[in-house]
């Protein structure tokens, strides 16, 4: 079964002798060697691709991920990837285990990014949770936070981490995939867009867009009773069309995670509520907000107007670029701020 639901031809089935000889599409899921795409015609295949598309390309960079845009063609017998087409945005994270520093793009032309946290099995991470939202600042996406499993906790717990991400500006959703609560207001937010669901294994990703599309069938598995969490069963990113025209990707609960291009003087501004400060710090753009003087991203903490849990993750996030010297610091970026950084085994799992 596809993505979408439907069997797919693969790559060396027999090709819709009606289709035209060259059709765009969009990519759902990635095999080993074989790229499962839906074309925009409707159709969805398994498809190779073109040899002259990996020239000169080191194997990270040649391969094709969800939701990148390509041009297929129609073979004697066999639909074949021409071309992977410009990508708008793509969230990317730092390849883990390699010694050259290299990009890993995970989705590509997402509009928003839907960030799941559970409460209980696994515990609420608010130091993951800022992660994935400094990430998806970064690429410029919109930003929504899912707080799940709200029937496992007292309502005053969790309305009081509600306020805080509300309190910048981000929607909160909170939600329970047993008993419905929080999933028409999530139906709404993605219909029509195209969204990435991530968050720890456990949170309740999946079972969320189960609930949301009857029948989608992602596999759901119950948290490990050792570690109390999450047991991996999206192994790869995967791209869903829903019946009503939303395209939902669904990630693994990544063990790793670091920063891709994000520097030192990146990571205040990709803290929303720190921007209005950002300038009135004494030493103006080459103040860091943790040890020097005169910080007014630092008073606005003491004043309570920023949250002292986020400004705390704000810091360990800072120290991990730090420790990764040498690594990339990236690209030049129009914002009062900086670029850059790597993925190490779930750092925030230190508490």
């Amino acid at each position: 079964m596809t993505a979408d639901g439907a069997e797919a031809r693969r790559a060396g089935d027999p090709v819709d002798p009606e289709a035209p000889d060259t059709l765009t599409g969009l990519v759902l899921a990635c095999f080993h060697d074989e790229w499962e795409v839906a074309l925009d015609g409707g159709d969805v295949v398994r498809t190779s691709v073109r040899a002259r598309h990996f020239a000169g390309l080191a194997k990270e960079e040649k391969l094709l991920v969800p939701g990148d845009h390509v041009r297929v063609v129609r073979g004697a017998d066999a639909y074949v990837i021409e071309e992977g087409l410009p990508r708008e945005t793509s969230l990317s994270r730092l390849l883990p285990g390699t010694r050259r520093p290299t990009e890993q793009v995970i989705i590509a032309n997402v509009e928003q990014l839907v960030a799941v946290a559970s409460f209980v099995r696994p515990s609420l991470n608010r130091r993951l949770l800022d992660r994935f939202l400094v990430i998806a600042e970064d690429a410029e996406l919109e930003c929504v936070v899912v707080l799940n499993k709200i029937d496992l906790v007292e309502e005053d717990e969790w309305r009081r981490h509600a306020a805080v991400y509300e309190g910048i500006g981000y929607e909160v959703v909170p939600s329970c995939a047993l008993d419905g609560r929080g999933v028409e207001r999530l139906e709404e937010i993605i219909a029509g867009r195209f969204s990435v669901f991530a968050g720890p294994s456990g949170s309740g990703k999946s079972s969320l867009l189960n609930v949301l599309e009857p029948g989608l069938g992602i596999k759901v598995r119950e948290v490990s009773e050792k570690t109390l969490k999450g047991k991996h069963t999206t192994s790869n990113v995967t791209v869903f069309r829903l019946d009503n025209g939303s395209l939902v990707a669904d990630t693994p609960g990544f063990r790793e995670l670091g920063f891709w291009r994000i520097g030192v003087r990146d990571l205040g501004f990709l803290f929303p509520e720190f921007r209005e400060h950002l300038r009135d710090c004494r030493y103006g753009g080459s103040c860091l907000h943790s040890p020097e003087p005169g910080c007014a991203v630092k008073e606005a903490v003491a004043a309570g107007s920023i949250d002292a849990d986020r400004h705390d993750s704000y810091v360990r996030l800072l120290e991990e670029i730090q420790r990764g010297a040498g690594r990339p610091t990236g690209r030049t970026v129009e914002r009062p701020g900086a670029v850059g950084v790597p993925m190490d085994e779930d750092p925030d799992a230190r508490g």
